[in-house]
């Protein structure tokens, strides 16, 4: 079995090597897009079809409790808009510099934004307002 600690670095790697293709802004659509697509598609393996449809905020909050039990921070919590993340394994294993701009930022706003529309059925738009390391505070809208 692979250890999960590689798999992350190699992951957090493709997605600087995909930012070096088609620079920082485009990487970081596709992979705030590939974020939308695998949160429902992690969720749905997880905890199969929800018997009920939440609304937006609860699903946020809900998001915040998954996402700290499956491991991807130490703190996330949702609150008066917005979603702080303290200590989280994507930003950690980056070996630049991190921003808001940072594609592994946006591919994890869109893996929140994949998990509420999955439990809320209602869009969701988190927009990044400060990140680096270890640390990344979104706005949601």
């Amino acid at each position: 079995m692979v250890d999960s600690d590689i798999l992350l670095v190699a992951f957090v790697d493709a997605i600087e090597g995909v930012k070096g293709l088609i620079g920082e802004r485009g990487a970081g659509a596709v992979l705030r897009e590939a974020g939308r697509h695998s949160g429902p598609k992690l969720l749905e393996s997880l905890i199969g079809k929800l018997p009920e449809v939440i609304d937006k905020n609860t699903a946020l909050v809900r998001t915040a409790s998954i996402m700290k039990e499956l491991g991807f921070a130490d703190e996330i919590k949702a609150e008066d808009g917005k979603l702080i993340i303290r200590n989280d394994v994507f930003t950690e294993a980056v070996r630049e510099d991190v921003n808001e701009n940072s594609p592994v930022v946006h591919f994890l706003a869109g893996l929140v934004e994949g998990f509420v529309q999955f439990m809320s059925e209602e869009k969701a738009v988190v927009k990044p307002v400060k990140a680096e390391k270890g640390y990344i505070e979104f706005q949601v809208l």
